[in-house]
């Protein structure tokens, strides 16, 4: 991926995180389509994610790791952040009323990172058209499991 090609456009983690830069000093991470979708599937109902726990402004967070754990009725799912930093901001309104996500996800970010080494991390990112084909792949094997 070129230099600053990435800006503006989602990014993807293989666990189902996007994230998208919006300056410099700031990126947005939320959960995608997908995972919401399977979510809601998993739980057997329609709220899909009822509770998030994550870590609190200004704590640290290294890439493909956790910043965070997303709960439905019967299942916890880690919450892997795709890039390094600090926790900048956490969108309280998803802290509040958590099923948001299950709605838009790809509109309802979940925090806000300051990346330390943004691009080194996103060349460890899938675009979209690589996160396409995962996700091929990846629903295949999670519908032979259910």
């Amino acid at each position: 991926m070129g230099k600053r090609a990435y800006l503006s456009s989602f990014l993807y983690t293989p666990s189902l995180t996007w994230m998208r830069v919006i300056d410099d000093k700031t990126v947005r991470v939320g959960l995608t389509q997908q995972i919401c979708d399977c979510l809601k599937t998993m739980s057997g109902d329609e709220a899909g994610i009822v509770r998030c726990q994550l870590k609190p402004v200004g704590a640290r967070v290294e890439q493909m790791e956790p910043f965070g754990v997303a709960k439905t009725k019967r299942i916890s799912f880690e919450l892997a952040s795709p890039v390094s930093g600090r926790i900048k901001r956490v969108n309280k309104e998803v802290l509040n009323n958590p099923s948001i996500l299950s709605r838009n996800p790809g509109e309802k970010w979940i925090v806000e990172i300051e990346p330390s080494n943004l691009e080194a991390d996103v060349q460890r990112l899938l675009t979209p058209h690589q996160y396409r084909e995962f996700c091929k792949h990846l629903w295949y094997f999670i519908r032979i499991q259910l």
